[in-house]
């Protein structure tokens, strides 16, 4: 079975509790999954998204590898910086995922981890510098239907009750989806155990959907 695996993850200054946890997550998951060939044989890439104030910065992206080690050395100069009103550029990142990146094996997987929702009155109602959505036209139907029609199944881990709205339009859109628990607890390890169990699950399941 050859999966690719995309982790799509707001990288910006209010990650800043949970990026490092996070990283530890997607580290181990790497690991566990590398050694699971040759039943699984599977890629890794990195997505992360800032907002649009942090021009250069405003994406992060690792195409697709097969090395474990590669991608470990490249997540590691991942931080969280950036980031000027509560929403971010949530579009941006998943379309960036889904255009800008070589989406090759049979099996695809998207897991988005993230503490707030696009910018746009229909996904919030906190202090937003694009009330009327994303500033370069794109639109959630849009981003998500053509993740659709890459064959790429998305998944959600939730770290706050901000996202509640995005995911709720989302699966108005592409239909339900499992929506993952991340929120902190008090022990940073955790987390680590939740990501790593959700992110076994969405390619457990993707894996599922794509034999029906």
């Amino acid at each position: 079975m050859e999966v690719d695996l995309c982790f799509v993850m707001d990288c910006t200054g209010s990650m800043g509790g949970h990026i490092e946890g996070a990283k530890n997550s997607i580290k181990k998951v790497v690991e566990y999954m590398e050694n699971m060939e040759p039943a699984i044989k599977i890629r890794v890439g990195f997505c992360g998204y800032r907002d649009h104030c942090d021009g250069s910065n405003r994406l992060q992206i690792f195409d697709f590898t097969y090395s474990c080690d590669e991608f470990k050395n490249r997540l590691s100069g991942v931080s969280a910086s950036g980031g000027g009103d509560s929403p971010e550029d949530v579009l941006g990142g998943l379309n960036a995922a889904v255009t800008s990146m070589t989406w090759r094996n049979p099996t695809r997987v998207l897991l988005h981890i993230g503490d707030y929702p696009p910018h746009g009155r229909r996904f919030n109602n906190t202090d937003d510098d694009y009330p009327n959505g994303d500033p370069n036209g794109l639109t959630a139907e849009q981003v998500l239907r053509e993740m659709q029609s890459a064959g790429i199944y998305y998944f959600f881990g939730k770290i706050t009750e901000h996202t509640e709205t995005m995911t709720r339009v989302f699966q108005s859109i592409i239909g339900e989806y499992p929506v993952f628990d991340l929120k902190i607890s008090p022990n940073p390890e955790g987390l680590v155990e939740k990501f790593f169990d959700a992110a076994c699950s969405a390619i457990n399941t993707a894996i599922t959907l794509r034999g029906e």
